[in-house]
């Protein structure tokens, strides 16, 4: 086994700061960002099913699990966004 040398580097990586780094940070949070809001989406779809078969036709529970709906599609159009934010960033930068 032979001891590191004083003269070795590290080897060079792409830094945050630079743009190829930016958007590998960007990406990440990107698909994490639509993990979450798909999971999230996927629950409210399930609760809002539920409450639409427990409702029995009255007209609150039915407003609150179109309610839920509503807020799954919503979720469903950020995580789509934010999925597609990283191509656009590409394309407007050149990368």
């Amino acid at each position: 086994m032979e001891l590191p040398r004083s003269e070795s580097k590290l080897p060079d990586t792409a830094p945050a700061t630079s743009g190829a780094g930016l958007l590998g940070i960007v990406d990440t949070a990107t698909n994490w960002l639509f993990a979450i809001f798909v999971v999230l989406a996927v629950i409210f779809v399930l609760l809002a099913a539920f409450q639409f078969i427990s409702a029995g036709g009255e007209a609150t529970k039915l407003g609150e699990a179109r309610q839920k709906l509503i807020w799954a599609a919503i979720g469903i159009i950020i995580a789509l966004l934010a999925k597609g934010l990283v191509p656009v960033i590409r394309s407007i930068i050149g990368a």
